[in-house]
């Protein structure tokens, strides 16, 4: 699938020890083909709810507690602009599924990442995501890079096509289909500042780029073991003592493959692991480098 590389070096950090080369070929009509359902309304053909069901799923997730996560934010001492989070959340969170909406994922990640930004000597940090969705938790590690002014990028990938329009499952699709790039407009500032968006599927598209070094790492694509230890095996020879891995869906009920591959990680890897357990249905991994 790998074709002769046409375009290099996407983007470049000049002077920057903690380069990102990010690497993009010219499709092929095989990757066409293998990406075309993607380009055509994956999610449906048309809007699936109103404006106030979508409220309505807003109002009951924002009104949920979540004592657990506010024991981490104590402990690190970072904590998310909550208002701005459930803004975000409406726009790219909040969907009609049968499970529970639960976003909560974003706080954790800010925190996280605000801590290793306090406590890290690195003048760039550079951020890997596998699985970007509609945006939201890039977006959170954004606004925890610009809230502590730290210089650095996020490269997020997914299949999804950022440019294309489409109905998102979600309540802009009550003004018909739209790209990720417009639904996330009204962020313009953090996207242009910090991340990139790199469509592909994860394994080609982990071969196509070079970061000499993760600092920080959000693995959420497939939800599969051997998904998980691939993405891992990307970022495992890339991290130094005191970098992290996020893990979410450590679910066992749900994803046991997903579990077994953290704590598979974990253990034959070096990694510190702080489980956070919010209900049968969410579970996260803080993973950090010894």
């Amino acid at each position: 699938m790998l074709q002769k590389i046409k375009n290099i070096k996407r983007k470049i950090f000049k002077k920057n020890p903690y380069l990102v080369d990010v690497i993009k070929t010219s499709p092929t009509e095989i990757e066409s083909l293998i990406y075309k359902r993607f380009y055509n309304q994956p999610f449906s053909n048309e809007p699936l709810g109103n404006r106030n069901e979508y409220l309505s799923i807003w109002e009951k997730a924002k009104s949920e507690s979540f004592p657990k996560i506010d024991e981490v934010e104590a402990k690190y001492g970072y904590a998310i602009d909550i208002e701005w989070m459930h803004e975000l959340a409406l726009q790219t969170q909040v969907v009609k599924k049968e499970s529970d909406i639960c976003y909560q994922h974003g706080r954790l990640l800010y925190t996280t990442l605000s801590h290793y930004i306090s406590e890290n000597s690195s003048n760039y940090i550079n951020i890997l995501e596998t699985g970007t969705a509609r945006g939201f938790s890039s977006l959170c590690m954004a606004k925890a890079l610009h809230d502590n002014k730290a210089n650095g990028k996020i490269l997020t990938l997914d299949v999804l096509p950022h440019t294309t329009e489409m109905y998102w499952n979600c309540i802009e699709d009550t003004n018909g289909p739209c790209t990720r790039e417009s639904l996330l407009s009204k962020y313009k500032d953090l996207t242009e500042e910090y991340i990139i968006y790199s469509q592909g599927y994860t394994d080609v598209q982990l071969s196509k780029i070079s970061i000499p070094r993760v600092h920080f790492a959000f693995l959420d694509a497939a939800h599969t073991f051997d998904a998980v230890m691939n993405e891992f095996s990307y970022v495992e020879n890339k991290q130094s003592q005191g970098d992290y891995i996020f893990f979410d869906d450590y679910t066992p009920a749900l994803f046991p493959g997903v579990v077994d591959a953290i704590d598979k990680i974990c253990e034959e890897n070096q990694y510190s692991k702080e489980i956070i357990t919010i209900s049968e249905q969410r579970g996260y991994v803080i993973a950090r480098k010894l």
